[in-house]
């Protein structure tokens, strides 16, 4: 989380890694940018807005670009005329009346841009769908028929018709959602510009959209158009239930007109009744209290979908395993992954759902979970909300896991404050250059420390009384050709000098220990390197893995023994790894599940607080969970209903043999 130096003399990045490359080039000028706004605008200026909007402006012109080239002469150039151009429109809208508040402001050109984006990938969705759910959509949002007519035409019930088109929506939401997830000119613009300035009549902004395309296909245009933003005049039912626009396009101005600076509200939409809605508010006013009832997880009646994986665990990858803080009472367990056989797609996100300890486990039905880490409020089930984050986004759902909707636009590493359902609600989403989700608000602003970080992707482990001690651990990486993993302890906002990590490139991964307060003992991972640091997460040093392969995932009991899950894949697919169990801050190890499928590699591990351990070996085709009830001296692949391991069936014994 150092300086650059100079990227001007950088080499070009491997695979011409454009993202990459702007993301170094940004954290070096952004701040002398906003100083020499500063100057040309004088104390009247927005100059941090002004600068953004330079960056955002070279990143679309990024393409013509030369690496070769200084980049200040370019970017300064375009500032600068910014700021001219702003100056102008402060004389002319200080010559002119104030504009009745209804005026809609006309569209910027980054505006038509990421419509344009918006328009595409809904186009997009509808490709996607399958022709009969393309035909009864076109019928019933385009041309307006009855639900009797289109019975008719089709030849079934109405009832049919009605579940045709629910599941229709449904798929081409789910599928507008996965492509608008990760999209490089929406993240590029939430980060360099803060909060982008929406058209507020949204059938203006369609229509733009369209016209910009210059796209005549009426039907893909209609139907893309009326269910997926919501412009349907016919009705269609439940498209209040879309999912919302990523939160660069879906945000829009203030009540007083003004820009948020530096701050992306997202709006989720409640679907249901009783569910959870969060609303943004203007910077300077008080969001009211959000409220999260306690409810028990409502039963499983998600909408199934074949080729989706299957309703046990076995067949699907598990990448990490996590129990409800309030276990002792209510003994839940969330498992999350991907399924691999059963999966038309090749792999595709499962959740699990236990309230016994693991001992049976049912399948969330969900159109848009991502398969990345599950998280729970401290608060939980009274705060029955589920969190989820991925590379692409930070994800909620509040109706058990059915329905996850994106809070954010970028992903990556994640860590949810101690004090969430407390007096600290917020969560730290690590993508560039570092976001703070804000419960309540549902704003998103950057994460700042001092010194700053100009690492592209971060990483953090809270200390477990961060609520009275604000100790975090923040890691990342030194932006150039060796990128060097870099690790820093923060007090509040303020940062140790980066230290980096000895051998490791690319953010590493961290955990603070549960008795971080009194031993100060964290440690850091990356691919397949391990490292411990005794004095907070101020330095660390290398500690030796037990056998080779990439950590997978690491964990730690209430007694403080610490667990690594490690893999390693060679080309022809043989695989190797394990389980490893240390109970002295990774001085010695010893290995868990010898003789069974464990020793061809793991991808989770979990203690749980009874004792239990769950464990995810790994397959090709998904390897399914075990659990441990004796220490890891015996395995199955449920838990049994006195926390041991249960009674394994034969043909069971014989697939987890010793790797035949």
């Amino acid at each position: 989380m150092s300086g650059l130096g100079n990227p001007e003399n950088r080499p070009e990045p491997a695979g011409n890694d454009r993202e990459a490359q702007f993301a170094e080039v940004y954290a070096a000028h952004f701040r002398p940018l906003v100083t020499f706004c500063r100057r040309q605008l004088g104390p009247n200026g927005d100059a941090e807005a002004l600068a953004q909007e330079a960056f955002l402006r070279a990143w679309a012109s990024w393409d013509r670009y030369a690496p070769a080239r200084p980049f200040w002469p370019w970017v300064s150039t375009i500032a600068r005329r910014l700021c001219i151009d702003q100056a102008r429109r402060q004389r002319r809208a200080a010559a002119r009346p104030t504009p009745p508040v209804d005026d809609v402001p006309a569209p910027e050109p980054d505006e038509a841009v990421i419509a344009l984006d918006e328009y595409a990938w809904a186009r997009a969705a509808l490709a996607a769908l399958r022709p009969h759910q393309q035909r009864v959509l076109h019928l019933r949002e385009v041309d307006g028929w009855s639900y009797d007519d289109i019975a008719t035409h089709e030849g079934v019930s109405v009832e049919s018709v009605r579940g045709a088109l629910k599941r229709s929506r449904q798929a081409l939401r789910a599928a507008y959602t996965r492509l608008s997830d990760w999209n490089p000119v929406v993240i590029v613009a939430v980060a360099v510009r803060g909060l982008i300035r929406r058209v507020s009549d949204r059938a203006q902004r369609t229509h733009m959209a369209v016209l910009v395309s210059g796209m005549g296909d009426r039907t893909a245009n209609a139907i893309a158009v009326a269910v997926v933003v919501g412009l349907g005049a016919t009705g269609g039912g439940g498209l209040s239930a879309r999912p919302p626009l990523p939160a660069a396009a879906a945000t829009a101005p203030s009540p007083t007109g003004e820009r948020a600076a530096a701050a992306v509200p997202v709006t989720s939409t409640p679907t249901t009744a009783g569910r959870v809605g969060e609303a943004a508010h203007p910077a300077g006013t008080a969001a009211p209290r959000v409220s999260h009832p306690s409810a028990p997880t409502p039963a499983d009646n998600g909408l199934r979908l074949p080729g989706q994986g299957g309703d046990t665990p076995e067949g699907s990858g598990f990448v990490s395993f996590t129990p409800s803080p309030n276990y002792a009472n209510d003994h839940e367990v969330y498992a999350s992954g991907a399924a691999t056989r059963g999966c038309l797609l090749g792999s595709c996100p499962t959740l699990f759902h236990s309230t016994d300890g693991g001992t049976t486990w049912a399948r969330v039905w969900s159109l848009d979970f991502g398969g990345g880490t599950v998280m729970l409020p401290p608060a939980y089930p009274a705060d029955h909300r589920v969190f989820e984050i991925d590379d692409h986004a930070l994800r909620m759902a509040t109706d058990g896991g059915h329905v996850f909707r994106p809070l954010t636009p970028l992903g990556g590493h994640a860590a949810m404050s101690p004090g969430f359902s407390s007096v600290d609600r917020q969560i730290l989403v690590g993508a560039m250059p570092g976001w703070i989700w804000h419960d309540g608000t549902s704003l998103v602003t950057p994460f700042n420390l001092a010194p700053e970080p100009a690492s592209v992707a971060l990483s953090f482990a809270y200390s477990p009384t961060y609520v009275s001690d604000q100790k975090l651990v923040v890691a990342g990486t030194a932006l150039g050709p060796l990128s060097q993993s870099l690790v820093s302890r923060c007090t509040g906002s303020t940062c140790t000098p980066a230290t980096p990590l000895a051998g490791s490139a690319g953010t590493p991964s961290l955990l603070a220990s549960k008795s971080y307060a009194s031993s100060g003992l964290a440690y850091a991972w990356q691919s397949a390197r391990f490292y411990r640091s005794v004095n907070g997460g101020a330095s660390f040093a290398p500690v030796v893995l037990p056998a080779n392969g990439n950590v997978q995932s690491v964990a730690e009991d209430e007694g403080g023994s610490l667990y690594v899950a490690l893999l390693s894949v060679l080309p022809n697919g043989t695989s190797s790894g394990g389980v490893f169990v240390s109970h002295d801050a990774g001085r010695s190890w010893s290995r868990i599940g010898a003789g069974t499928a464990l020793e061809r590699g793991a991808t989770a591990v979990m203690p749980l607080p009874d004792g239990r351990l769950l464990v995810a070996p790994y397959a090709p085709d998904g390897g399914g969970l075990l659990c441990s009830g004796d220490g890891g001296n015996s395995f199955a692949p449920r838990c049994s209903v006195n926390g041991s391991a249960g009674v394994m069936p034969e043909q069971m014994r014989a697939a987890l043999g010793s790797g035949r």
